[in-house]
Parts: C-alpha cells; sequence; structure tokens
C-alpha cells in the first residue's frame, strides 16, 4: 500500500518578539516540526531583524499584505494588542487562512464573531497560547471537559505577576528589583501594569468564561485588584498564618439564577495549596464540573519558548487536517448575565 504524503502546512508568523522569535526558531531550525513549513516572517523591522537572523529560510517583509496574499495555509499572530492585531486576523480568515493566535486580549473582545467567521469561511481559529503558556487550558476545558458542566475556575494566570511575587517572597527584595528579575529572564515586559493590575488574567478569564459556561463577558467587567502595592512585609504577615499570597483570578457561575460571579486580585492562600506552591512563570488551575469534580492543571504561563509550545500545538492540530471547519460556539451574551465581584 502506497504511503499518502500530505504536502507542508505553509505558514507566515506576524511579529518577531520574544514569543515570534521562539516560534521561528523552533519551525525553521531546531526540530522541524514534522508537516510544518515556515515561509514568511512579517515584522515592521524585517530588514534589521532579517539582518540579525539570515540563517531563517524564509521571506521577511514588513509589510502584512505580504503574507496575506501569499500561499500560505496558516498565518500566526504575536504582535499582541487589540489592533491591527483584530484587523489582521479578521483579514486573514476572510482571505482563506487559517489563523492561530496568542492575543489573548483580541479573543476576549472579539473570540466569539472571530469564531464564527472562521466557521464560515471553513477555517480555522485557534488559540492555546492565548491564556496559560504551556499550560493547556484551553484544549482541557473546551475540549477535554466538554462533555461535564463546569461550575468554577480558579487559576494562577499571570506568569509575570507570579515570578514577581515567588521572587519577593523568596528574596524579600522590593517590586522593581522583582521586575527587573523577570525582565531579564524574559518574563516581564517593559510596562508591566497590564500584568500586575489584573488586565492581563481578566483577559484570559473573560476567554475560559465563554468556553467553561458559555457566556460572553466583557473583561473591562471583571472586577480587578493590583498586586502592585505587595511587599515583603505582606508575605511575613502571610507566612505567620502558613499562606503566602498569589494573584488569582476566579470564575464561577449559576446556571439556575444565570449569575456569573468573576475577579482577579491578590489573595492570601494555603502555602501547602497547588496555588501557594505554584511559583517562578507558572500558571495553574483548579476546574470544578458537576461530575467530573475538582481537576487540576498547571504549567509554564510566561516567557517565549512555554507560549511556543501552544502555538506549535494548535499548528500541529491544523495541519493534521486542513479541512476541518470547528462549529463556532453557541453562547449566551453579557446583557443576559449579572457579572459580580467575588
Amino acid at each position: 500500500m502506497r504511503e499518502i504524503v500530505k504536502p507542508r502546512c505553509r505558514i507566515a508568523l506576524v511579529g518577531f518578539g520574544h514569543v515570534g522569535s521562539a516560534v521561528a526558531y523552533r519551525l525553521a531550525t531546531r526540530d522541524r516540526i514534522h508537516g510544518l513549513e515556515l515561509t514568511h516572517i512579517v515584522d515592521r523591522r524585517a530588514a534589521q531583524k532579517r539582518h540579525a537572523h539570515g540563517e531563517l529560510p524564509v521571506a521577511w517583509s514588513d509589510a502584512f499584505d505580504d503574507a496575506l496574499h501569499s500561499d500560505v495555509d496558516v498565518i500566526v499572530e504575536t504582535i499582541g494588542g487589540l489592533e491591527p492585531a483584530a484587523a489582521w486576523i479578521e483579514s486573514a480568515l476572510r482571505a482563506g487562512k487559517s489563523v492561530v493566535t496568542a492575543n489573548k486580549q483580541v479573543i476576549a473582545r472579539h473570540g466569539l464573531s472571530l469564531q464564527r467567521l472562521a466557521a464560515r469561511q471553513g477555517r480555522q481559529l485557534r488559540f492555546e497560547a492565548a491564556v496559560g503558556g504551556a499550560m493547556p487550558i484551553v484544549r482541557a476545558i473546551g475540549e477535554g471537559l466538554s462533555g461535564d458542566r463546569i461550575t468554577s475556575i480558579t487559576a494562577i494566570l499571570n506568569g509575570t505577576t507570579n515570578a514577581v511575587l515567588s521572587t519577593i517572597e523568596a528574596t524579600g527584595c522590593t517590586l522593581d528589583a522583582a521586575l527587573a528579575d523577570a525582565r531579564l529572564r524574559g518574563f516581564a515586559e517593559a510596562d508591566p501594569s497590564a500584568d500586575l493590575d489584573g488586565d492581563d488574567a481578566a483577559a484570559k478569564l473573560a476567554i475560559l468564561c465563554g468556553l467553561a459556561f458559555h457566556v460572553v463577558v466583557d473583561p473591562r467587567d471583571i472586577e480587578r485588584q493590583s498586586c502592585a502595592a505587595i511587599g515583603a512585609s505582606d508575605f511575613e504577615q502571610a507566612a505567620r498564618e502558613g499562606h503566602t499570597i498569589r494573584q488569582i483570578a476566579a470564575a464561577s457561575f449559576d446556571y439556575r439564577s444565570q449569575v456569573l460571579t468573576a475577579a482577579v486580585t491578590p489573595k492570601a492562600v494555603p502555602r501547602a495549596s497547588i496555588f501557594g506552591r505554584t511559583s517562578g512563570p507558572a500558571n495553574a488551575a483548579l476546574i470544578v464540573g458537576e461530575h467530573s469534580g475538582e481537576t487540576g492543571i498547571f504549567g509554564i504561563g510566561a516567557g517565549g519558548d512555554a507560549t511556543a509550545v501552544a502555538i506549535i500545538s494548535d499548528l500541529v492540530a491544523i495541519a493534521r487536517d486542513r479541512a476541518a471547519v470547528i462549529p463556532a460556539p453557541q453562547w449566551r451574551t453579557c446583557d443576559r448575565i449579572a457579572v459580580s465581584s467575588l
């Protein structure tokens, strides 16, 4: 019997920062993932980066349209931010490309409409990397636990903040010193306010609420309390009570009253708990279902390499069956949901 050889899945990468470069080197030089071929890189500083990374055998461009009008099968978006990322993802789907994105803000704000567009176009939109880095929580909730009715999610969803808090706890240093260490290790951006203030985790929690409870919630409606004022003395006080401090994202849904309760806040947690033991850039989650009970999951949540794992996993899923169409989710809109703080 002759072996059927599938054509390689051609990929354009948009954005060549920490995450994009990690994806590029995994695809093009290090592992040569079977069935995946990186052919294009788009970056606003393409000429400069092509000079520095000329060993990558790809076409470089500073224009998104060059990828859009190419023969690639999948466009990977890693630029972050709402715009132009949302417009580019929509354009890619309309042009007949599947899309893989790590953009939690776009998925949190526009995910439902983009998934419906992808289904109409017969293409796939995958976003495992938008929540939890290498912790495969999107697939766990969307597929692995889809046979249950999930009632609550409690999680550490921001690896940057967890790394910063862990460093303060371990060394007694200042917030600024912990941030400097996180930046040195590639876990923090120049401006960490979205991480520390809970905006990043709220967007991720909004995505998980859609997957778990089938509700559309604007992340701006989720209560957030900042971790920026937490210092060594707070950890000392918590330790005297057998606790530590973590940024916790939590949501629960009452199916009878149709009330969603959601918040992202710093909390004292038992030192021996799954969250107390989650240190550095790691993420962790406890998902409770009516029939499955409590399911735990954890993994590295920040850094280019960890996020690249999730992106490449989505690419592999698309390459296995490029003709697969993921049905658009049937979610309730937020005007029928009361969002309240914990």
